[in-house]
């Protein structure tokens, strides 16, 4: 308990490598256990949203669904390899880009998403320093391409979804969404580092 303690993060990423690793599937009864306590004391650091490290290109790399997640969300988390998988930050427009790849990468599945800080579900540190941990989160376009064919836009449109962010720093960030859903993600250099 004490390793798992002084650096729940090096433990969170131990455990995700090897499950990319071995190809397993999804995470037994004991190994999600231990992804919530490295989760409760990640979120114990005080390192939520930051638009600044928030910015950029990330790959999901574990996706636990809540109770309340959509059928869509659990098949394509299922299905779906770290890389075939990004998520882009746009600081400047706030807007995020879920984007999946079908298995052979020859069709893109994209959303974009408007986000929002707000100020509900924040926290205070050690020092009693604000930290912002929910984005509103709205889905403003759904699009999918195959191959050569034109895009096809999907007429789909969600709004009054949050982020919560559990911790973020230039690495890795855990994120909890209003459905219950968990998901972590690797900057891509640190993930092909990793792997």
């Amino acid at each position: 308990m004490q390793k798992i303690a002084a650096d729940p993060k090096a433990e969170l990423v131990s455990l995700i490598v090897n499950k990319l690793r071995s190809n397993r599937g999804n995470f037994d009864q004991a190994e999600s256990s231990k992804v919530s306590s490295l989760v409760a004391l990640l979120h114990g650091r005080g390192q939520g949203f930051s638009s600044v490290l928030v910015d950029g290109d990330w790959n999901p790399v574990l996706t636990i669904n809540g109770k309340k997640s959509p059928t869509a969300q659990k098949i394509i988390g299922k299905r779906g390899k770290a890389k075939n998988f990004f998520s882009n930050f746009d600081v400047q427009q706030m807007t995020f880009d879920n984007i999946n790849f079908t298995p052979r990468g020859n069709g893109i599945l994209k959303a974009v998403v408007k986000y929002n800080p707000v100020a509900k579900n924040f926290d205070k540190d050690l020092n009693g320093r604000i930290v912002l941990r929910r984005i509103s989160c709205d889905i403003v376009d759904v699009s999918f391409k195959y191959w050569k064919l034109p895009t096809l836009p999907i007429p789909l449109r969600k709004k009054g979804g949050y982020l919560d962010f559990i911790y973020l720093d230039e690495e890795i960030r855990v994120t909890r969404g209003n459905r219950g859903g968990l998901f972590v993600h690797f900057r891509p250099d640190y993930l092909n580092s990793l792997l």
